[in-house]
């Protein structure tokens, strides 16, 4: 293994998994997780040269590394590039990048590479998808009667693909065989449809049906951390949108730049003429904030998600 790895994307759904994966192949208690947008390189360089509290070995995450894209950067750049030529061997440094292009002739980006792993995780394609499905049944030694039937129902959404086939799972718990009736009976249709749904609630204010939302979103046993994801996924993509528009392209010219469904494009351009920048730049920040206070443990996730949903303000 790595002492270093470079998580980078606009799928975020993506990056959670393979950082799941990377933490148990890394196998390693102590985790310490940090906010690049706020904590300062010594403080992370101090942890990252100590041994872990409960192991001689520890997993430093960190989060909104941007400063590996292009014409972006942060104070004291230099002493992280330092410490990736000489680093704690018994540490490992997790690296994680929310764009959806890195700039790889910046020399922090050709010392992850020369000195670790570096993972693009952007929109998985279909093979990538066809194979997780496979993979994770035949891991508990199940098998599938049609995998793209399941997938075209359920949506490419990872958090929601895992979820449905735990479902499945459980109900096939006997003869590990699922079958395409199986699927119809137990699994929900693309979550895309209900988190726009929810989003359009959270902008109008209308605390009844994003409470109605969320409870749907949480008895269908998803996690207050991927719901704020989902919020936070589909608000990037609606200012994201909104840019373009403001610069006069075209729907098909945005699909394109945003490699979207042309549909989702369009479905979103309706709502958007009401919507502006600013206002979602704050809910996107909000979301933000709230990641931040609940992996420090300054909030409990469930109570921070009901908060922001009752007192829905923002400043702009």
């Amino acid at each position: 293994m790595h002492n270093f790895y470079l998580l980078y994307g606009i799928d975020d759904s993506l990056i959670s998994l393979e950082l799941k994966n990377l933490c148990d192949k890394l196998d390693v208690s102590d985790i310490i997780k940090y906010d690049m947008t706020t904590d300062t390189i010594d403080l992370i360089l101090e942890d990252a040269s100590t041994m872990g509290l409960f192991s001689n070995k520890k997993i430093i995450i960190l989060d909104n590394c941007n400063f590996f894209g292009a014409n972006k950067t942060i104070n004291d750049i230099e002493k992280l590039e330092k410490y990736i030529e000489h680093c704690n061997p018994n540490n490992y440094c997790i690296f994680i990048c929310h764009l959806e292009k890195i700039d790889s002739r910046k020399k922090i980006n050709k010392l992850i590479a020369k000195n670790g792993q570096v993972l693009e995780l952007n929109k998985p394609d279909d093979k990538y998808l066809i194979n997780y499905i496979n993979n994770y049944l035949s891991d508990s030694k199940y098998k599938m009667e049609d995998v793209n039937y399941f997938k075209n129902k359920v949506g490419s959404n990872l958090f929601n693909i895992k979820n449905e086939l735990d479902k499945l799972m459980m109900y096939k718990i006997n003869d590990k065989l699922i079958t395409n009736d199986d699927v119809d009976k137990i699994t929900i249709e693309s979550i895309e449809e209900e988190i726009f749904a929810l989003t359009d609630a959270v902008i109008a204010r209308d605390v009844y049906n994003s409470k109605r939302l969320l409870d749907n979103f949480l008895n269908l046993n998803y996690d207050e951390m991927q719901i704020i994801m989902l919020l936070a996924n589909q608000f990037r993509t609606l200012f994201q949108i909104k840019r373009l528009l403001n610069k006069n392209k075209s729907e098909g010219e945005i699909a394109k730049i945003l490699e979207m469904n042309p549909y989702r494009v369009k479905f979103n351009v309706k709502k958007l003429y009401s919507y502006t920048e600013d206002m979602l730049i704050c809910y996107i920040k909000k979301l933000a904030k709230m990641d931040h206070d609940i992996k420090l443990g300054i909030m409990d996730k469930n109570l921070a998600l009901n908060l922001f949903i009752i007192n829905n303000k923002i400043d702009i």
